[in-house]
């Protein structure tokens, strides 16, 4: 369990989490509103139930993930790192899921690239979620990364993406490097 370490209430961010919030549900209200006028406006957006489930899973974990970053430490580093990560991670899962990132959404591959933010995750965790180990975590998030696009097999796409992805890893490292 994650313990405040920042005890006073922070409230320069306070209007941030109703904001947060707020954009999690218009996510999930812009595809359901296009889908309204899909048949007269052709705008290619078909999303079923499962896909309003998975996206709302998605949007929520990360959401609490921030939540409990923001409350776990007040160092503005570590909540830049945490920002960044969970970000670039949500956009890697949602991405993969949505189109594939190399080649179409149910090119095998692509499940290598699904193997990285948990890499991430198992790290932080093993580390309690404490800046340095997180940013170890980081770290072995771009050591996965790698090794992602080498087994993918993608050619230069593959490695456009560890590019990519391996700099917002080291960026987000950086940042919980700092904050401890």
């Amino acid at each position: 369990m994650l313990i405040r370490k920042a005890d006073a209430p922070n409230t320069a961010l306070e209007w941030l989490r109703p904001l947060g919030w707020s954009m999690v549900g218009l996510m999930l209200a812009v595809p359901l509103l296009a889908m309204q006028f899909e048949e007269r406006l052709h705008l290619g957006v078909r999303w079923t139930a499962s896909d309003f489930a998975v996206a709302a899973l998605l949007l929520g974990v990360t959401g609490a993930a921030l939540e409990l970053a923001v409350r776990a430490n007040g160092s503005r580093a570590y909540r830049a790192g945490a920002f960044l990560g969970t970000g670039a991670a949500l956009a890697l899962v949602w991405i993969n899921l949505a189109v594939g990132l190399v080649g179409a959404e149910g090119n095998p591959a692509n499940m290598w690239f699904m193997l990285v933010p948990l890499v991430g995750l198992a790290g932080a965790a093993l580390a309690r979620f404490e800046a340095q180990g997180t940013a170890r975590a980081m770290l072995a998030m771009v050591v996965a990364q790698i090794a992602a696009g080498l087994l993918a097999g993608g050619g230069m796409q593959a490695l456009a993406i560890t590019l990519a992805w391996g700099s917002c890893w080291l960026a987000s490292a950086w940042l919980f490097r700092r904050a401890g």
